[in-house]
Parts: C-alpha cells; sequence; structure tokens
C-alpha cells in the first residue's frame, strides 16, 4: 500500500509541475471519448448468512474505464474494476463490471453509477497452483472523481468508489442475498480525451 501510494503522489507531483505552464491557455470542455485508469487502496468486505464470511481485509485495486460524453456533462460508461489481497501463498480478488451514467456537475467533478456483474476468485500459488472461482453476481458500482490537474487532453484525479456483488439466492426469505462482497478504494485517476 505504501508503495502505490509513494508511486501516486510522485507522478502527482510530477504532473501538477508540467500543467502549471499550460495553465494560462483556457481548456475546452470535455465531450466525446474518454478512457481512464486508475489505482486504489482500500477494502475487500464479505458479508453472508450464518457468518460465512464477515470481515474486512486490506486490498489494493486497478480499474479500467470508457466513456462516451454526449455532452460536457453527460456520458455513458464501461468499467472494470478489480480489488486484491495477498497473504501467503493465497491471492483473493473481487471483480465489479458494470456500465452505466457519469455525470460532471462541474467540470472538474465527476460522479459515476453503473451495474453489472461481479465475481471472486481466490488463487492459490503454493506447492501448486489452483484457482476457486465464484459464481457471477449482481452488481452495482459508485465512484466520485475530483479533477486536482487538468491539461487539454488529460486530467488526474483523486477518486474515491464503492462496489457491491450479490451472490447467492434469498434462503432466508429476507429480502437480501445470501453473501455480499464489497469493494471500497481510494485513489489516483488518469484519463484521457480529446482525440
Amino acid at each position: 500500500m505504501r508503495v502505490l501510494a509513494s508511486v501516486a503522489t510522485s507522478f502527482a507531483i510530477l504532473v501538477t509541475t508540467a500543467a502549471v505552464a499550460s495553465a494560462d491557455t483556457p481548456l475546452p470542455p470535455r465531450q466525446g471519448l474518454e478512457l481512464g485508469f486508475g489505482l486504489q487502496a482500500g477494502k475487500i468486505f464479505c458479508e453472508s448468512e450464518g457468518d460465512f464470511c464477515n470481515d474486512f481485509t486490506e486490498a489494493g485495486g486497478l480499474n479500467l474505464n470508457a466513456a462516451w460524453f454526449l455532452s460536457p456533462t453527460f456520458g455513458l460508461t464501461a468499467d472494470l474494476w478489480a480489488m486484491s489481497h495477498r497473504d501467503g501463498d493465497f491471492t483473493f480478488t473481487h471483480y465489479v463490471n458494470t456500465v452505466g451514467v457519469k455525470w460532471r456537475p462541474v467540470p472538474i467533478l465527476t460522479l459515476t453509477g453503473g451495474i453489472g456483474a461481479a465475481h471472486a476468485t481466490l488463487d492459490y500459488d503454493g506447492v501448486i497452483a489452483a484457482r476457486a472461482t465464484s459464481d457471477d453476481g449482481f452488481a452495482i458500482m459508485g465512484a466520485a472523481a475530483l479533477d486536482v490537474v487538468r491539461a487539454r487532453r488529460w486530467a488526474l484525479s483523486v477518486e474515491a468508489r464503492f462496489g457491491n456483488g450479490f451472490y447467492g439466492g434469498d434462503d432466508n426469505n429476507d429480502g437480501e442475498a445470501d453473501v455480499v462482497g464489497r469493494n471500497v478504494g481510494i485513489g489516483a485517476g488518469f484519463t484521457f480525451f480529446g482525440f
């Protein structure tokens, strides 16, 4: 986690220095295709009926996204997001992949919401290599990104995001999925636009 924070901080300082030189020219509104990626530090949480998995664990995340802004304030998006935790020979990863909308109420703030599919994997890389994968579950995702540096064709932002995957049925008929996996992360996002 410290390495991720150090890389993000160093990158932000370098990008800020480069962007100050171009701050005098007015920036065009962002519209059309945007491609982005982000790195997060955060937690993976699992909640279940019968205490099968009720705990937080620290995790690192990576997301890739593409959006088409129909106007400077509204766009459609696809987002692929994974958060992973490693403990010895075991690696647990929770994926939340969604399609949705992006709304930019002011030029430096972008809010994202989406629905899609989630799944989890558990990898073992000891004497032998093995993988267990969950069934797919319904997923929701939300994010808020604040641009801290903006150039003509890219932006660096601070972003907070969450995602839930709902697994299994409703065996006890309480109206909720029997297992819920949750990603929560905060980090840096980098977006390219103006193609």
